[in-house]
């Protein structure tokens, strides 16, 4: 595995749970992830299951009571999905936020205990030969190393997809995030305390759910630059940007942007999805093979799912790698592009403007809390 991220460490979980070898280089120093929320939907508890991590993720995670989106002109809710009992047995799991460094950290714990999986760290991928019968991978401080499969798990600019796929860079979607985690202490609306929100507004959203046992608030603001839209590529999405915008919305909104850092921000870029990730004997998983904007909160989860299916399909087909690869590929491809193109639309709809928005508050409006319509085909998982 190329990549010490959540996919790549899903997969050698994965591979073990099956009774294969691996080895996972990572390029920093250490192994770990940035400090800020995600949200777990009930797929991504059936993979912590097949997986066999589910209870260590539990013990730090919080279980919201409902997904909310409230109108952020007007602090109107508009709509909710009810996560409780009916959702559970729905879906046959939970709905849970966790703080992504509990999620990566019993990846990490749970690869540590297996004799078959080998860490490495300051490992730069560099280039790879595919020998036919095994893989070399070569890595900037000039060492190589040999297998019979190369998975491709470094992201969204990866140096394995560069190889394989050679369509050069992501997409910038002219969207750009701010984050921050406080503790509870600090949050004066404890409202929704209970739940997981979303305040939306034209061109903007803002999420707000706690995490690490309800200790501390994720808070996460997000913008589409009209900067960017305007033609400025290459500077939009600074923090006057993103002031400006909130500068419409409620007090209430507008005050909870002082639990977010100003001093950095993520541009969200994707792809268009492509069917081709495979070659040989090497593939992509995760932000590499299908990266997707954050939507529908399906980005870490659609890398496990990877990491599952990938192996199983490299178990069934025993020493054909190529074709293993390529079932794998088959089977993930069209779920993983229902994704990327449904989070963009998604995306739209919350950042609605003008008539747009005011269609979208009606829709929204007539839900019933307990109908799963527009999650059903994410949230059954594989």
């Amino acid at each position: 595995m190329a990549g010490g991220g959540i996919g790549g460490l899903a997969a050698a979980l994965a591979l073990a749970r099956k009774g294969m070898r691996s080895q996972v280089f990572e390029k920093a120093p250490e192994f770990g992830e940035i400090g800020y929320g995600l949200q777990l939907g009930p797929n991504a508890h059936h993979m912590l299951m097949r997986l066999g991590i589910a209870r260590e993720v539990e013990q730090t995670a919080v279980f919201p009571n409902a997904l909310i989106e409230i109108d952020a002109l007007t602090d109107r809710e508009l709509t909710r999905i009810s996560t409780g009992d009916v959702f559970r047995k729905h879906f046959g799991a939970p709905y849970m936020v966790v703080h992504r460094r509990d999620l990566h950290g019993a990846l990490l714990d749970a690869c540590r205990t297996h004799a078959g999986i080998t860490l490495h760290t300051s490992k730069q991928l560099v280039g790879f030969d595919d020998r036919g019968a095994s893989v070399q991978a070569r890595f900037a401080d000039g060492s190589a190393y040999s297998g019979a499969v190369l998975i491709g798990a470094d992201g969204l600019n990866s140096c394995v997809r560069d190889a394989v796929m050679g369509d050069g860079p992501p997409r910038v979607s002219g969207h750009v995030t701010y984050r921050g985690v406080v503790p509870v202490d600090e949050i004066k609306d404890k409202s929704h305390f209970d739940d997981m929100v979303i305040w939306i507004g034209p061109g903007l959203h803002l999420v707000q759910y706690r995490l690490r046992g309800g200790t501390v608030m994720n808070n996460v603001a997000t913008i589409d630059s009209p900067r960017f839209a305007a033609g400025h590529k290459n500077d939009f999405g600074g923090p006057e940007e993103l002031l400006e915008m909130f500068s419409h919305t409620t007090p209430q909104v507008q005050a909870m942007l002082s639990y977010i850092g100003k001093d950095k921000n993520w541009v969200l870029c994707d792809r268009e999805p492509r069917p081709d990730w495979s070659r040989g004997n090497a593939t992509l998983l995760g932000d590499a093979a299908h990266p997707t904007l954050q939507y529908l909160a399906q980005g870490a989860v659609m890398a496990m799912e990877d990491a599952v299916v990938l192996a199983e399909k490299l178990d069934a087909a025993g020493a054909d790698i190529p074709a293993a690869l390529l079932a794998y590929q088959e089977a993930r491809y069209l779920r993983t592009a229902r994704v990327q193109l449904t989070s963009r639309i998604h995306g739209q709809i919350m950042h609605a403007r003008g008539g747009a928005r005011d269609l979208r508050n009606h829709l929204m409006s007539l839900r019933n809390p307990e109908n799963f319509w527009e999650v059903d085909w994410l949230y059954r998982g594989i």
